[in-house]
């Protein structure tokens, strides 16, 4: 009868998430991840095979996790301006929250890697038409509803704001604090704003 793994795997990619997100990937070396997520590094092997992989594996365990979040928010009811303006505050939130923050920054690192991982490239890009698929939907609605104006090219809004999302992640990460995040975000909002029916 086969030994069962004593961890968690979600629980591991979670940590994984937080000390790829704090050092980098070329910076997390294999003793020190081993060290950080609790486990063998047989079971590293066995269970999610090369740093690289748990690497991977740690980025669409995080960005999928936001991809759903998305979907989820997509049915909920109500403004749907309002709905984007928590979208960013949600996201500050986090940024600011040293817990939360390492393990968003997973995302700088993996497009730090991206370049030379096709995978890893290739996956960034469907989750980011994901995210922008979202906020055009959200943004279709405010249009539908009367909040927005229909004439605003809505997709390149939406391409806009997945920009400045991804863009408070670089920002938080060389330092910025919650009053800059904050004020970014309200400039980068503002374009709604502008644009109501």
């Amino acid at each position: 009868m086969a030994r069962t793994k004593a961890f968690d795997k979600t629980a591991v990619l979670q940590r994984a998430m937080k000390t790829f997100g704090r050092t980098g990937y070329e910076g997390t070396t294999l003793p020190d991840l081993l060290q950080e997520l609790g486990i063998a590094r047989q079971s590293l092997y066995d269970t999610y095979g090369t740093k690289r992989d748990l690497f991977i594996m740690a980025v669409k365990h995080y960005m999928d996790g936001k991809t759903e979040d998305m979907a989820e928010l997509l049915e909920q009811p109500g403004s749907a301006i309002g709905q984007l303006e928590y979208i960013f505050d949600v996201m500050i939130q986090a940024l600011v929250d040293p817990e939360l923050a390492q393990q968003c920054f997973i995302i700088s690192s993996a497009v730090e890697q991206a370049p030379q991982d096709a995978e890893l490239r290739e996956y960034l890009q469907s989750n980011t038409e994901q995210i922008e698929q979202g906020l055009y939907q959200l943004l279709q609605r405010a249009a539908d509803e009367g909040e927005l104006s229909a004439a605003f090219d809505l997709q390149e809004l939406a391409h806009f704001l997945a920009h400045e999302r991804m863009g408070l992640i670089f920002s938080a990460k060389a330092g910025a604090n919650e009053q800059q995040l904050r004020s970014i975000t309200k400039i980068a909002l503002s374009v709604l704003r502008s644009h109501r029916a």
